[in-house]
């Protein structure tokens, strides 16, 4: 049911979305009935829309989400290294017949360091369908035809490829046999804090390996203001606003 509802709701709490159709909305109900209080209300999502787009709202809000994991701790041998899915494009690499991944693909290659570094560790590729209707060709596929291609050894990695969502991926981990052993989780860095929660909810024991930063940026001004992207400051606000909805889920439904 969590699994079904989160899709089911996630276009319409996208803050973009809401308020963008809530604006359209309000402007035509204006027209039709010139109320004043739902003026004011119209004026009050313009004003809320335009400075989440000018301002870095939503950088700040992910670096909440990032800053206690930008100082990795050294980990001294592991024994199981779990990598979430999420860096595999499925619908692009099922028309392209080639790998297709996003932004998270420092997921895959960290986890390939890490292997190296740790010849006798395990690994585990956790992610299958993260969408309702199932594609032909899951995440747990693109990522082994990733491994396979930069020439690590698949025999190494074990594919669990129906999980849906972060929690059932974690559920498959405490399905293990593994306390008392050190344990590696590796994810994006925005994603990490839920994800410890859910761990922390299960009685995981486990280590992150944060990858992917979304909300370091340079110090200079002038290189700041070069970088400025309106589309940029909703992603990030979009990113922050499904995370912490997630995080308020867990605490209260995990």
């Amino acid at each position: 049911m969590y699994f079904y509802l989160s899709k089911i709701l996630s276009p319409l709490i996208s803050f973009t979305n809401f308020f963008i159709f809530g604006i359209i909305v309000l402007y035509f109900v204006y027209k039709i009935k010139k109320n004043e209080k739902i003026k004011v209300l119209l004026k009050l999502f313009i004003i809320i829309f335009v400075f989440v787009a000018i301002l870095p709202i939503g950088s700040f809000g992910v670096k909440y989400l990032e800053s206690e994991f930008i100082i990795q701790k050294k980990i001294k041998k592991i024994d199981n290294i779990f990598v979430l899915a999420g860096s595999e494009n499925s619908t692009a690499s099922k028309l392209t017949f080639k790998i297709n991944l996003n932004d998270s693909s420092e997921r895959l290659i960290a986890t390939v360091k890490l292997a190296l570094e740790n010849p006798d560790a395990k690994i585990y590729f956790l992610g299958g369908h993260g969408s309702i209707i199932k594609n032909d060709i899951n995440e747990a596929m693109i990522a082994k035809s990733f491994f396979s291609d930069v020439g690590f050894d698949i025999d190494r990695i074990y594919f669990v490829d129906n999980t849906r969502n972060t929690i059932e991926n974690l559920q498959k981990i405490k399905e293990l046999e593994i306390s008392n052993k050190t344990n590696v989780l590796v994810t994006s860095a925005f994603h990490m804090k839920r994800s410890l929660l859910i761990s922390d909810k299960l009685e995981l024991n486990l280590i992150p390996y944060t990858v992917d930063f979304r909300s370091l940026k340079d110090e200079n001004l002038i290189n700041n203001y070069q970088n400025f992207n309106i589309l940029d400051n909703l992603f990030k606000f979009e990113l922050f606003i499904r995370e912490l909805m997630g995080i308020i889920s867990v605490k209260v439904f995990l």
